[in-house]
């Protein structure tokens, strides 16, 4: 391998990890973070009739979807959806939804267990 080709080797490899890293520290939130929040609340507000057709009309059925979009577009980092203990909180939210009723407590219930995260 000659010198140049070398030299021009270490050249581009150096541009495309500083370009990386420029990328991951600086853009990776605005091009790959908020469109996946925005891509999963659009999946909860599509998939709730479905999911939750069986439950009565009302102000705490409002609130659940409310919280649960909130939730989502609001999460700051991946860590925060990690750490949510989510084997509580899925079958916290089974139990909520199990019924034909949505309650206030159950709902108090799901925003702390959310808040305390």
């Amino acid at each position: 391998m000659k010198k140049s080709c070398f030299i021009q080797a270490v050249v581009i490899v150096t541009i495309l990890v500083a370009a990386a890293v420029y990328i991951i520290q600086y853009k990776l939130e605005d091009w790959f973070i908020e469109p996946g929040k925005k891509y999963l609340a659009d999946e909860i507000a599509e998939n709730w009739k479905n999911e939750t057709k069986h439950i009565i009309e009302s102000r705490q059925k409002d609130s659940l979807k409310s919280l649960m979009i909130y939730y989502f577009e609001n999460v700051k980092s991946m860590e925060e959806v990690v750490n949510l203990d989510e084997e509580i909180f899925t079958n916290e939210f089974k139990l909520v939804i199990e019924d034909s009723l949505i309650t206030d407590d159950e709902i108090s219930k799901l925003t702390l267990l959310l808040k305390k995260e």
